[in-house]
């Protein structure tokens, strides 16, 4: 690799935003935006879910198996093909995002070939032993645990979203993460405008442990609250195994009159959403870091949560509203906030103003120059 010629690049993970629109495939995103301007990498997207016709001129993607579903035991059954196109590429550093069978593989192929394997824990759950999403048979997690906790010890380099992330890692496999870089999104371009009716938004995808039966409850409790919306955005991500799952929540959020159900959303049309909301609810059991946070304060709008909050910024920084997993917590607060301007817009501008500065693009510029082998070097 002479000094003037960019180094090959490999993104290692499941799914690319054409086709799943999650927070990991946002922040690649993200990433991208910066890393593709500089032309210090040739860059590569390997991954199993991906739309037939991306559109993107700047970096290649590479289809890892069929893409049809998910491999019933485990992303390691692609360890085939992913090793064989990791040979064919030769990348010079790996980045790797999303936990699990590709976690291993990319790290197995890095190890035996001496590349740099870039590892970045997505959820607090990718490192807690035995820990796992819900809605995955037994061998499966067993198994891509495993594969997880190989790349932990054979990884070059790993960041943690959080203190809380790294601290999990120290405790529980002995190693400490190489730097802490918290998410990053762009400076929003929307205009911020909250003249409209009272709005309380949920935005996630639709599976268990996201708890959206959560808000359905919150609405339902607060429909004495006249001209107040509460809408629920996101795609329906629940298993093959919880239909009837599906079909009773279906049920609720019909029956539920002051509740809107707006389904999948792009971005761009989420962040126009916020930015005419006035709270945002978070029910999830657990998260890494949820960009939906991000975009929540930099839309000036506050965070009511369930049972999230990532190194106690709610708490300790007074960007939101912590409820510690009480659902009679929860309503009191969203209906607190919504009677009370003043304490919205005050929790509004500290949110505003930390996400300018602890969430900008310059943590992607952070995360790029640990990706380049020659600083690493």
């Amino acid at each position: 690799m002479s000094p003037g010629n960019p180094q090959r690049l490999c993104i290692v993970t499941p799914a690319h935003s054409s086709k799943i629109a999650g927070g990991s495939e946002f922040q690649i995103d993200c990433l991208l935006q910066v890393l593709v301007p500089q032309r210090r990498f040739e860059i590569y997207y390997l991954t199993s879910f991906a739309a037939d016709e991306p559109a993107n001129d700047t970096y290649r993607i590479v289809r890892i198996g069929h893409g049809a579903r998910a491999p019933r035991f485990g992303y390691l059954a692609h360890a085939g093909p992913l090793y064989r196109a990791l040979s064919n590429l030769q990348p010079s550093v790996i980045y790797q995002r999303v936990a699990g069978g590709y976690s291993g593989i990319a790290a197995h192929y890095a190890r035996h070939h001496g590349a740099r394997f870039v590892w970045h824990i997505a959820h607090d759950s990718d490192v807690v032993p035995n820990a796992s999403l819900e809605g995955r048979n037994p061998l499966r997690r067993y198994l891509e645990k495993r594969s997880v906790e190989y790349a932990i010890r054979n990884a070059s380099c790993i960041i943690a979203q959080t203190a809380y992330q790294a601290q999990l890692l120290l405790e529980n496999y002995a190693r400490k993460a190489d730097v802490v870089v918290p998410n990053f999104q762009p400076e929003p371009c929307e205009s911020i405008d909250k003249s409209g009716p009272l709005t309380v938004i949920w935005i996630a995808s639709l599976k268990p442990w996201k708890h959206p039966e959560m808000f359905v409850s919150l609405a339902a409790a607060l429909r004495e609250l006249a001209g107040v919306r509460f809408v629920m955005v996101g795609p329906w991500a629940a298993g093959a195994g919880e239909r009837r799952w599906i079909e009773l929540l279906t049920q609720r959020i019909q029956a539920t009159p002051n509740l809107e159900y707006l389904g999948a959303r792009t971005q761009s049309e989420v962040n126009e959403l916020l930015a005419r909301a006035h709270v945002f609810v978070n029910t999830s059991l657990h998260e890494g870091f949820p960009n939906t946070f991000i975009q929540a304060w930099s839309r000036e709008v506050p965070i009511v949560s369930l049972h999230v909050d990532p190194d106690d910024l709610l708490r300790k920084e007074g960007l939101g509203v912590f409820c510690a997993g009480s659902e009679q917590r929860l309503a009191s607060a969203v209906r607190e906030l919504l009677a009370n301007p003043a304490l919205r817009a005050g929790i509004a501008a500290r949110g505003r103003e930390h996400a300018r500065s602890r969430h900008s693009l310059t943590n992607a510029e952070v995360l790029a120059d640990l990706l380049d082998c020659r600083k690493a070097a």
